[in-house]
């Protein structure tokens, strides 16, 4: 005779299994940066992540999971974060070469023709917001045009921490409205929803959220910290010009990238595309 099949019932999750991973994730990331600070990058946050993993693994056993219904759920979720890998690794790249190819200084230094520390945090907030609505990516916008800002605000003797408040509120404004945004996408696409009516959905909130931020980056630009120590223009110019090949071809790389986000090139090929574009120049510039 064969032996007896034993089934095992699983039960749903209750409001404290799904409490406690989140706890658990929040404490061991509190205590590795207590204890470690910013050392905490080099290593132990990522052991919290795996330790808090191991935690939400061991509460679907207990409710009655087999062990390979758990290998299945975590070999999805990692499937469903494999566009936003790619484009992490091509932001890296891209940031690197278009540094390598002046286009980021070149940014600089035209930036600094045009802005006025007056309305300077307001116009990052916008120009971040158009930049990432086109190329569909807030960690593009920040690591090139964003860097590009900071480094104006301090030659323009504003707060580069203003700046960089302002360089994410415009970015993630960008990538929610943005129809290439991965995880916009990737959203749409887990809830079965048309990908447009999902943008006019988030619409509701990213952009009075956004528009809130833009009145107190307004308010903070005339009335916010004085400007101090700033750089003189011709100064800094100088040096860029002695390091770079300042000319307008340097922005072919932006140009490219925008190029191509507009005609609908997956994000991760159009961010290393441009990143090979912005790699051939450096060789030549």
């Amino acid at each position: 005779m064969s032996e007896p099949v034993v089934s095992h019932e699983v039960r749903s999750p209750s409001l404290s299994d799904a409490v406690i991973p989140l706890v658990a994730l929040t404490v061991l990331i509190g205590g590795s940066v207590a204890l470690f600070g910013l050392k905490a990058l080099d290593g132990p946050i990522q052991v919290a992540l795996i330790l808090a993993c191991a935690v939400a693994a061991l509460i679907a056993l207990k409710n009655g999971n087999p062990w390979s219904a758990v290998q299945v759920a975590g070999q999805g979720a990692l499937a469903s974060i494999t566009s936003a890998l790619f484009i992490l690794l091509a932001v890296g790249a891209l940031i690197g070469t278009w540094n390598l190819s002046g286009t980021i200084p070149t940014l600089v230094y035209y930036g600094l023709g045009v802005l006025s520390p007056g309305y300077f945090y307001v116009a990052t907030a916008v120009i971040c917001g158009a930049v990432a609505m086109s190329i569909g990516s807030s960690w593009t916008t920040a690591g090139t045009i964003g860097v590009g800002l900071v480094g104006i605000a301090t030659m323009l003797g504003v707060s580069p921490a203003i700046t960089a408040g302002a360089v994410i509120s415009g970015a993630y404004l960008g990538d929610k409205l943005s129809p290439l945004s991965e995880t916009t996408i990737l959203t749409a696409q887990m809830v079965e929803v048309d990908l447009y009516t999902h943008i006019r959905s988030q619409a509701w909130t990213s952009v009075p959220a956004f528009l809130i931020a833009a009145a107190g980056f307004t308010v903070l630009g005339v009335a916010g910290p004085p400007v101090r120590d700033a750089v003189p223009e011709s100064i800094e110019l100088a040096k860029l010009g002695e390091i770079f090949w300042i000319n307008p071809v340097n922005l072919v790389p932006l140009l490219f990238l925008v190029v191509l986000s507009v005609r609908k090139v997956p994000a991760s090929l159009a961010l290393l595309a441009s990143a090979l574009v912005a790699g051939a120049q450096a060789a030549v510039f």
